[in-house]
């Protein structure tokens, strides 16, 4: 899920309509650093897509996952995985529904599975510490997959929500739900944004993801912008009192707005810094 952009410093604020639509649809964009593609099968036979980029190896690597109408290769998503590849090795995944993958998108619930899938890849690469981190959607989907016993050393969820409410709080996600409610709006999506979004029906009603999160034993990051247009601040909080002892919150000030919004190459140096701090400590640093 994407709010407009607010970062001043970052030149995707200057991007036109077109633009926009190739980098959704995955026209445009892609990884500078070295990377390989991957292909995965997720346990319900749902095909996967990804990109490998190996750094200079090590133990502990980082499964990336986007937020709803976006993959891989969308330039904030790609440039953050560049950014952490510089010291992590990173797997940067189209989550069902998004990108090169195949299958419909539940807004992080059968997404699970697709994270599992990414962990399992990257132990079989040697890397037996898998960092999560996702964003909006893939926040969700991270945590849900850790808390039915996927087993990541560590969790960085960024602007994720708390709770799924039946009735939205703010106009962007007001927008999102007629989309999802309506079958000429998923078709829509489909044929404009090639983003596949399945219906109501198909949502499995997963717990909160703040009831999710108590469930999770590794360190948690939780990273909120205070102008978040889709979830409001007090969502994180919820999420760092959910995770008790473990979690890190890191509130970013106005300006940083809703997960890609947010990466700007300082950002990512700081977050590839603070995942780098976490492999090591089992524990994530506060914001320098």
């Amino acid at each position: 899920m994407n709010a407009p952009v607010h970062l001043a410093d970052d030149p995707a604020r200057r991007r036109g309509a077109l633009r926009r639509l190739l980098e959704t649809r995955g026209v445009v964009g892609g990884h500078r650093a070295a990377h390989v593609t991957v292909r995965l099968l997720a346990a319900d036979d749902t095909r996967l897509v990804g990109s490998y980029l190996p750094s200079r190896g090590g133990d502990v690597a980082v499964l990336l996952l986007h937020g709803f109408a976006a993959n891989r290769r969308k330039p904030a998503y790609a440039r953050l995985a560049d950014g952490l590849a510089s010291r992590l090795p990173v797997l940067a995944l189209d989550l069902r529904g998004h990108g090169d993958s195949g299958g419909w998108s539940t807004f992080g619930d059968q997404e699970a599975r697709d994270v599992a899938a990414g962990v399992t890849c990257l132990q079989r690469l040697g890397h037996h510490r898998v960092v999560a981190m996702g964003l909006s959607m893939g926040a969700t989907a991270a945590i849900h997959a850790a808390s039915i016993g996927v087993q990541v050393s560590g969790l960085v969820v960024v602007s994720g929500t708390a709770r799924f409410r039946s009735v939205p709080e703010t106009d962007a996600t007001r927008r999102l739900k007629r989309v999802w409610d309506s079958p000429t709006q998923r078709t829509a999506l489909r044929l404009g944004l090639g983003v596949r979004l399945a219906g109501p029906d198909h949502w499995g009603r997963p717990p909160h993801p703040v009831e999710m999160l108590s469930r999770v034993r590794s360190p948690v990051l939780v990273v909120h912008g205070e102008d978040d247009a889709y979830f409001p601040a007090s969502d994180a909080e919820e999420l760092v009192a959910a995770a008790g002892g473990s979690a890190t919150l890191w509130r970013e000030p106005a300006g940083f707005g809703h997960a890609e919004d947010g990466l700007s190459d300082s950002f990512i140096g700081a977050l590839r810094e603070a995942v780098v701090v976490g492999a090591r400590d089992s524990r994530f640093p506060p914001r320098a």
